[in-house]
């Protein structure tokens, strides 16, 4: 159980609001040792590079929680990319979205994210379900450690 309290979680969300919401529900979970919160998918591929070139200030993450809907390069096209890379494919990424619509379902799913987590209308059940999230990934499921 020691192992999983280095677990480090890239945050990929636009929302200052929903960014909050995620560092709050995450500091009540002791085995989180890092967040890292980047604001787009752009961002977040220029972290993912920056960390398999083995920079220290960007950890390989061990979970990504990423928006879907984001100007930009939305969360399909930047999930299409990390599988497609064979360094990064191992990362899970659970997709954090307003979409109930089968076919954002259906798509997010074909491109392997690991789930898919629709964000509650109220603060107080946002939290709860990250909070449930961050339950099973980092005291249920095995993580692969960088």
């Amino acid at each position: 159980m020691d192992a999983l309290k280095t677990t480090v979680v890239l945050l990929v969300e636009d929302d200052a609001g929903d960014q909050k919401l995620v560092k709050k529900a995450l500091a009540n979970r002791e085995m989180v040792n890092k967040l890292y919160v980047v604001a787009s998918a752009e961002e977040a591929l220029e972290y993912l590079q920056r960390s398999k070139c083995g920079d220290v200030k960007s950890p390989r993450p061990n979970l990504i929680l990423l928006d879907l809907n984001m100007p930009g390069m939305g969360g399909k096209e930047f999930l299409r990319r990390i599988k497609a890379d064979d360094d990064l494919c191992s990362i899970p990424a659970v997709v954090l979205t307003v979409s109930d619509a089968e076919i954002d379902i259906y798509e997010t799913y074909k491109l392997k994210a690991a789930g898919y987590v629709q964000k509650r209308v109220s603060s107080k059940e946002f939290q709860k379900v990250v909070g449930e999230l961050a339950k099973y990934w980092f005291e249920t499921s095995l993580l692969v450690k960088s």
